[in-house]
């Protein structure tokens, strides 16, 4: 869970300087802001509380002890950590006695500091872990078992002692596995029905399943990572297997009362074992990345159920022209290319459902053509809802105002940097394969690493290092789409040791897994 800090210190290069000088990221906390006296900190504080306070000791009108006391009077859970000079420890010993984390003498030793985060950020976790289990909160752990039992995420012997203590069925004669999705009405203008109204519609499925469900046996529902509801049958001896499509279908047209749009009901088989749910989990799930609504259906309720009853409409090649297209991009002639994407895609749109992969293999090619143009591109506004969109117009809207926006963000791009700023700039380009930070780098510039951070979030908008993780995640976008080579080789060609950061964040600026893209863009 992401975690929120913010510096005080009456000397604003310090304050600032705090925000660049160690990559906060890397360890889940995100910066609230900054503060030049208690007084003011303590305002911030109340309108937004934070979980880490690094502040000075000595400060105008209200120091860093007494901003300490106050904030532990509020009944706050925040962490402190002490800026102070050698003449101040007599009021360290204060902080001490009030319960801060560290105190850290100026100047400020980076190697201390990340270790004292460390410390930090471990005491979080060891927090968290101790509330989920004083909560007891048994809905979310039996979610959480079931869908990393689906998944495929947790060993059978670990299962099998969580299963007990949730009252789960084991040991049934079989499983028969389906996936559940609310797909809605084009007219709507939305391909999302939104939290509130899914979470509602699929509690009122749950409750028909009660309903329609077919004798000797028992049905589990629950919601997946993708906001899918996920029907599992626990089968006793001599039930019916094929009646549980059947009543399904029944309680999915009952739960369907004014709802305008589309129900599409995934039938993944049966699973007669702990690793069978899974395989039939995977091939319900299978079912959403493979179609797309072509938009013409209107807003007739229909419930599709594969294999037996989906009928696919006529398939069309998609083709384009990239020259044509990345010629309108480099002219920034807006409204030709919002017309270009729809003619991209209109072959398509016959029958109801249309295969999906070709569409989205083009939608790709079409957004990230547009986000090479961009000097620091976001690629989660590429990859994040990409999943999620279920029709071929909400494809159309959604390329088209992913490429509107890299356009206007190409128009208001600086054309020129500092020479400072363009140094680091051309680093990351030439060495982002390569270990690279203000520290090294401020060494060949001649100037201090905090002052030459502030100087490229300015200039650039984005620190320094969410420049190089943008910049290496691009490299290893590209990899990842062209390329058959492992996951854990691209990491270590785009500058990441350590792979499971990598993966964090490739997870952060693509908002998606290296996995799930490869998924999405299959060649």
């Amino acid at each position: 869970m992401t975690k929120k800090v913010l510096f005080v210190d009456d000397e604003p290069f310090i304050a600032q300087g705090l925000s660049s000088i160690l990559d906060w990221n890397r360890y889940g906390i995100e910066i609230a802001g900054t503060a030049n006296d208690g007084s003011s900190a303590l305002d911030i504080i109340r309108d937004n509380p934070v979980d880490l306070l690094v502040t000075d000791i000595m400060m105008p009108r209200m120091d860093g002890l007494e901003l300490i006391r106050k904030v532990k009077e509020s009944g706050s859970r925040t962490k402190f950590v002490v800026l102070s000079g050698y003449e101040e420890f007599n009021y360290v010993k204060t902080g001490i006695r009030l319960g801060i984390e560290n105190y850290i003498l100026k100047p400020i030793n980076l190697e201390e500091l990340e270790s004292t985060i460390r410390h930090i950020r471990g005491d979080w976790d060891r927090e968290e872990m101790e509330q989920v289990q004083l909560q007891e909160d048994w809905e979310i752990l039996r979610n959480n078992v079931l869908q990393r039992w689906v998944g495929g995420e947790i060993e059978s012997q670990e299962f099998k002692q969580r299963a007990q203590l949730l009252g789960l069925p084991l040991n049934c004669e079989a499983y028969r596995l389906f996936a559940v999705r609310l797909v809605p009405d084009e007219s709507q203008g939305d391909d999302d029905f939104g939290a509130n109204k899914a979470t509602l519609k699929y509690r009122e499925l749950a409750e028909a399943l009660e309903r329609f469900k077919p004798k000797e046996a028992e049905v589990i529902s629950f919601l997946d990572s993708d906001g899918d509801l996920v029907v599992l049958y626990a089968l006793r001896a001599q039930a019916d297997d094929s009646a549980a499509g059947r009543q399904l279908r029944a309680a999915a047209q009952d739960a369907a009362n004014g709802l305008e749009g589309v129900i599409w009901i995934a039938d993944g088989g049966s699973g007669g074992d702990f690793g069978g749910v899974q395989s039939s989990y995977g091939k319900a799930k299978a079912v959403f990345r493979r179609y797309l609504v072509s938009g013409e259906g209107g807003s007739k309720l229909t419930v599709c159920v594969e294999p037996a009853a989906v009928v696919i409409g006529e398939s069309a090649s998609i083709e384009w022209d990239e020259e044509s297209y990345a010629e309108l991009l480099i002219q920034g002639r807006n409204e030709e290319v919002g017309r270009f994407v729809e003619k991209v895609f209109a072959s398509s749109s016959r029958g109801d459902l249309i295969p999906r992969q070709a569409c989205v293999n083009t939608a790709l090619r079409l957004m990230l053509a547009a986000k090479e143009q961009e000097e620091s591109p976001d690629y989660s506004e590429v990859f994040a809802s990409l999943g999620r969109v279920n029709s071929l117009p909400g494809l159309v809207r959604h390329v088209a105002g992913v490429v509107q926006r890299s356009l206007e963000k190409q128009e208001n791009v600086r054309e020129e940097y500092t020479p400072h700023v363009a140094f680091l700039i051309e680093q990351v380009h030439r060495h982002y394969h390569e270990e690279l930070s203000l520290k090294t780098l401020s060494q060949k510039a001649g100037l201090h690493p905090n002052y030459l951070g502030q100087l490229f979030q300015q200039e650039v908008g984005n620190s320094f290092s969410d420049y190089v993780n943008q910049y290496r995640i691009e490299k290893a976008t590209r990899l990842l789409m062209h390329t058959d080579r492992k996951t854990t080789e691209i990491a270590l060609s785009v500058g990441y040791l350590d792979t499971s950061y990598f993966y964090r964040q490739f997870k952060k600026y693509a908002g998606v897994s290296p996995t799930e893209l490869r998924q999405m863009y299959m060649k």
